[in-house]
């Protein structure tokens, strides 16, 4: 039985479909990827957020069966053609794990899992984006360590009434910190010995020129430097990591240099005529992208003098 599913299982991919297309601003997970075929019907990643990894079956307290978490948290939804099963899409998922260097923490099937309890509890994107039924469906917990910190990955499968299968990825790296806090004070020195200053205190929504309102202490700070140099112009320029198009990255970055600027105009009453924008995508790095870490400094926006 074990030999022919490895002989029937199709390997996980980062080719995308021909059947359909993903959500719009979707990716695979670099360490992970897709079943042949999938796509992308939700998307959403976190600088940092908290995480309740599941990592034994549910019982009548809820603290014994998940650990929490907290780091750079991707989630991703995909829907399988109905041409897969269950059981192959599992399997798949398992061996590619395995193959990433992860360790599974704990693997389940339905009741051995805890029944509808975990079904329920496991943070999951809302229908239609994600469905599972809860009393069919498998999940997988596993871990691996790297250079720079633990990664975790918890994966929920389930079929929906097309008999499509659905997938829940979601991996969290903790070795992230979620920003790094630059006050008025050392935006002033900064600028004064570069002509430049990073921040990685404004966060968006994922793929999208929205502003976070987590963001408001760096807005203000960035207000408060302003305002005691009253002479000075500046130019707002966005900056992305590599994932995804130029073209795309290009606009996206321009869009929320744009917002930042729209954000100090309206909010904290600094005057149009001393700040323009610009969006440099993934053009001028600080750092490699080959990694999470190097990723994370790379997406950042920055203050330059004019």
């Amino acid at each position: 039985m074990r030999r022919e599913l490895l002989a029937i299982a199709t390997v996980l991919s980062t080719a995308v479909g021909a059947w359909a297309q993903d959500v719009e601003g979707g990716i695979d997970h670099p360490m992970i990827g897709r079943f042949e075929g999938a796509r992308i019907t939700a998307y959403d990643r976190r600088d940092f957020d908290e995480y309740q990894f599941p990592n034994a079956a549910m019982t009548s307290s809820e603290s014994d069966s998940f650990l929490p978490i907290e780091g750079v948290k991707t989630s991703i939804a995909y829907v399988v053609p109905p041409t897969a099963s269950l059981a192959e899409v599992a399997r798949n998922y398992e061996m590619a794990l395995t193959e990433a260097g992860f360790d599974s923490v704990f693997q389940c099937a339905d009741d051995t899992c805890g029944g509808t309890s975990l079904a329920y509890a496991i943070e999951q994107f809302p229908l239609p984006r994600m469905i599972v039924d809860p009393f069919n469906y498998r999940y997988q917990g596993a871990k691996t360590t790297t250079e720079t910190g633990e990664v975790y990955a918890a994966v929920l499968f389930s079929v929906d009434n097309d008999d499509q299968v659905r997938v829940q990825v979601t991996v969290v790296e903790t070795d992230e910190i979620a920003f790094k806090m630059v006050d008025a004070a050392q935006m002033q020195t900064d600028v004064l010995e570069t002509g430049r200053v990073a921040l990685y205190g404004i966060q968006f929504d994922t793929d999208k020129a929205t502003i976070r309102p987590d963001s408001a202490a760096t807005l203000q700070e960035i207000a408060t430097f302003l305002a005691a140099n009253p002479d000075l112009a500046v130019v707002i320029v966005g900056h992305t990591d590599n994932q995804g198009a130029m073209d795309y990255n290009l606009g996206l970055s321009n869009r929320r240099a744009e917002a930042v600027r729209a954000a100090l105009v309206a909010e904290y009453g600094i005057s149009s005529d001393r700040m323009s924008h610009a969006g440099a995508g993934f053009l001028a790095p600080v750092a490699t992208n080959a990694t999470e870490a190097g990723r994370a400094l790379n997406r950042r926006v920055e203050i330059i003098a004019r």
